[in-house]
């Protein structure tokens, strides 16, 4: 998939039916006078109010990609965890629900393409490898995973943006891994010769031991990435409320890991 859209959008991704998180996020990209929003999917997973974040998303997000989550619900949970698998099957029971937009969340879901480029830009939930289930991780670079990187690097030109691990980062084609903490939040691309993979982090399930909600806004030379606090409590508290969804998945929020 690909189209132009404006030189200056917000990223989102690994939303996770956080209503709270999303809420405050796009009040954020709101303040910030930013209009485009993509989104690098998982819009749902985890979390406990799915159909409000799938609401959410459709009227306010001009793209919105595939994450596993996403597909699980569509084909069903394979190699997920305990968690992760019941919170799946609840979840697709919630998209089902029959409110008068069961058809209309249904086929949101199906229709969500698998990447986007735009403005040389390349946007994808995992890798452009395997768009919905593979990691960019710091370990591949630990672990001398050349080829892969390898192989990433060529299928783009200049900036690569991904979610999925959760965890906010810039790498370089040197293999250097930075922190948004590192770089100020602040990076200028245009400087940098480097083709770059930068993962956006996640607005409802940080993992960078942060439990505010991490996103990106790019324009033609600036990365930054902007935190955003919520209630986490609140969110705790409805996880909680819903049998099927393991306590584990709102106390890990309340940690950011």
């Amino acid at each position: 998939m690909s189209k132009k859209v404006s030189k200056r959008y917000a990223i989102i991704s690994d939303l996770h039916s956080n209503v709270e998180a999303l809420t405050n996020v796009f009040a954020d990209i709101k303040s910030q006078g930013v209009e485009d929003i993509i989104c690098l999917g998982d819009v749902v997973g985890y979390g406990p109010q799915p159909r409000e974040v799938m609401a959410m998303t459709m009227k306010t997000v001009r793209v919105s990609l595939m994450g596993n989550h996403d597909e699980a619900v569509l084909k069903g949970a394979k190699n997920f965890n305990a968690w992760a698998r019941e919170a799946i099957d609840w979840t697709r029971e919630e998209v089902q629900v029959q409110d008068g937009f069961e058809k209309e969340r249904w086929a949101y879901l199906k229709r969500m393409p698998l990447s986007f480029q735009t403005n040389g830009l390349y946007f994808v939930h995992g890798s452009p490898r395997q768009p919905t289930i593979e990691y960019i991780l710091r370990e591949d670079i630990y672990n001398g995973a050349y080829d892969k990187f390898d192989e990433i690097f060529e299928s783009f030109d200049k900036v690569l943006f991904v979610g999925h691990s959760h965890t906010p980062c810039i790498i370089n084609e040197e293999l250097d891994y930075v922190t948004p903490a590192e770089i100020e939040h602040n990076f200028v691309y245009t400087r940098d010769k480097n083709k770059l993979i930068v993962n956006v982090g996640s607005v409802g399930q940080p993992r960078d031991n942060d439990t505010r909600s991490c996103y990106v806004i790019v324009d033609d030379e600036t990365i930054t990435f902007r935190r955003v606090e919520y209630n986490v409590d609140v969110v705790v508290e409805k996880i909680k409320a819903v049998d099927r969804l393991s306590d584990n998945l709102g106390l890990r929020l309340k940690k950011g890991v």
